[in-house]
């Protein structure tokens, strides 16, 4: 069973996925001209001519690391692997009140954290302009270390610090090794295809740990992430 903790009632506003919002939980995969960071006359130093000149190659847009052998306890070898999740939509919780209006959330039960390797996410056949294929990234911070005698584990996520980025279809996104994250939340009427890479030695606590999120017994509601009314038609 994973762990729980609980949480305060908070609404969390989801914010355009950039790899400056996102650069402490770890790396937005795009193309830079589709990102508005560079041009076609100013590439970033990253960039080099490929395939006789029909390409452009942008070098380590992403690290994949693997911690396994130096920090895992069992000491068991993590290998690469290459899986593909088939998502499904999630579905919303829809409300109106007289300050925030009409909006749909997405309720946060459930975060999880690979600690011994990074894992990318990679969106397939999917465009960048099509309202159809967004998805949340919804991550959080570990906790500051604090003894073990005031019953609160070292590194458990800070869900006061979660924060929620929506992605388009022309973006993947890498999880720092240990990162915490919701399991992938697309938002739509269509499932969406991901090529995952990552690291994995078969241990189960070391490959993936998880950790539930309740609502505080004072709180009516625990943590969601707030949208504007998702119309499958029209973008957030």
């Amino acid at each position: 069973m994973p762990q729980s903790i609980t949480a305060p009632y908070l609404r969390i506003k989801a914010l355009p996925l950039t790899q400056e919002a996102f650069k402490s939980f770890g790396t937005v995969i795009e193309n830079p001209l589709h990102a508005g960071i560079s041009s076609s006359t100013s590439l970033p130093p990253n960039a080099i001519s490929a395939n006789q000149g029909t390409a452009t190659k942008y070098v380590d847009v992403t690290h994949i690391l693997n911690h396994y052998d130096e920090h895992a306890p069992s000491k068991q070898a993590g290998k690469a692997v290459m899986n593909m999740f088939v998502c499904k939509p999630r579905a919303l919780r829809h409300e109106t009140t007289p300050k925030a209006g009409s909006r749909d959330l997405f309720d946060i039960k459930i975060v999880e954290c690979h600690p011994f390797t990074t894992q990318t996410f990679i969106p397939l056949g999917l465009a960048k302009d099509d309202p159809y294929t967004q998805y949340l990234v919804i991550v959080a911070p570990k906790l500051e270390n604090t003894p073990s005698g005031n019953g609160t584990h070292p590194g458990l996520p800070n869900v006061r610090e979660i924060k929620a980025f929506i992605a388009n279809g022309s973006q993947a996104v890498t999880y720092g090794a240990g990162t915490w994250h919701a399991p992938m939340v697309v938002l739509g009427q269509s499932s969406v295809d991901f090529v995952v890479v990552q690291y994995a030695n078969g241990v189960g606590q070391e490959d993936c740990q998880e950790v539930e999120i309740r609502p505080e017994s004072s709180a009516r509601e625990g943590v969601s992430v707030a949208l504007k009314s998702f119309d499958t038609r029209s973008h957030l």
